[in-house]
């Protein structure tokens, strides 16, 4: 193996290893700038030209997850969300239903909203939850993560991944639901029964007592254009229109708006998760 060869594979390596960390000691870097800065060096050290490069880029991906944000945010903003994690202190009577109600909640929302904007949205509300019913935050929240990465492998729009590979397959939305659906939700059974087994301490036959549901806020306008649009987007994908205009478009139907100023909702997109798909995927 020659120097070149070596210098090549030392970049790949430690970008890898950044990537897998998080970050470097002592640099303010995160993943995607870990990975924007080795596809540079790569590109820079003549690894992959810059043509290789722009030709690798998959741009249905990235207009598939930018518009998904963009319908996330709306919801979020609109409080969708906060209905969902009332109705779920409202619903659960013991600590074992209120666990199933937090994996498959999040899990199902993520095959349909994109894992990291899942985790990123409840983890505030469910720690807010836990302070309310006075719980052990620790076992909610690794089923929340765990919950949110099996539950987005149902779909195509679960997570960057599956955004790759369905789109450059040509697999249909709903062939590919109706194949890794049953699969996921397996896994979401297999991640009760494991936190349950690990923290029995914390789920013992026990009722908990919840009072005084505090409402959820929401702004009714956006919640009913949000959700209308949501429908639309499903319908389009499971009756075979390409996702990613699919999407885009519902994407722009929100943003035409007289009420909320698109600068909030891109102040809002996660650029750095649009940045890491595109240099490490």
């Amino acid at each position: 193996m020659s120097f070149y060869e070596i210098f090549i594979l030392l970049i790949i390596i430690l970008s890898i290893i950044g990537v897998a960390i998080g970050r470097y000691p002592k640099f303010k870097m995160n993943r995607a700038t870990i990975a924007l800065i080795g596809s540079s060096a790569l590109i820079v050290a003549g690894a992959i030209s810059i043509e290789d490069a722009f030709n690798a880029v998959d741009i249905n991906t990235i207009i598939l997850l930018f518009s998904m944000m963009v319908l996330n945010i709306n919801l979020r903003l609109s409080g969708f969300f906060n209905i969902i994690t009332s109705k779920v202190i409202g619903i659960a009577k013991t600590p074992r239903q209120f666990l199933g109600l937090v994996i498959f909640s999040s899990g199902i929302l993520s095959g349909l909203f994109l894992n990291d904007t899942i985790v990123l949205i409840f983890t505030p509300l469910l720690i807010e939850m836990l302070l309310y019913l006075k719980r052990n935050p620790i076992p909610y929240l690794v089923a929340l993560a765990t919950s949110a990465n099996v539950g987005s492998a149902a779909t195509i729009v679960g997570n960057p991944q599956n955004m790759i590979i369905g789109i450059d397959s040509g697999i249909p939305f709903f062939d590919f639901a109706l194949n890794l659906t049953p699969v996921a939700f397996l896994g979401l059974g297999v991640i009760w029964l494991v936190i349950i087994i690990i923290y029995k301490n914390e789920f013992k036959r026990e009722t908990m007592i919840v009072e005084n549901i505090p409402e959820p806020r929401i702004y009714k306008p956006l919640l009913i254009k949000s959700s209308v649009v949501l429908v639309i987007i499903l319908l389009g994908f499971n009756l075979g229109f390409p996702i990613a205009l699919t999407a885009l478009g519902g994407a722009s139907l929100l943003l035409i708006t007289r009420r909320i100023k698109p600068e909030r909702v891109f102040t809002e997109l996660d650029w750095g998760l649009l940045v890491f798909s595109q240099d490490f995927l």
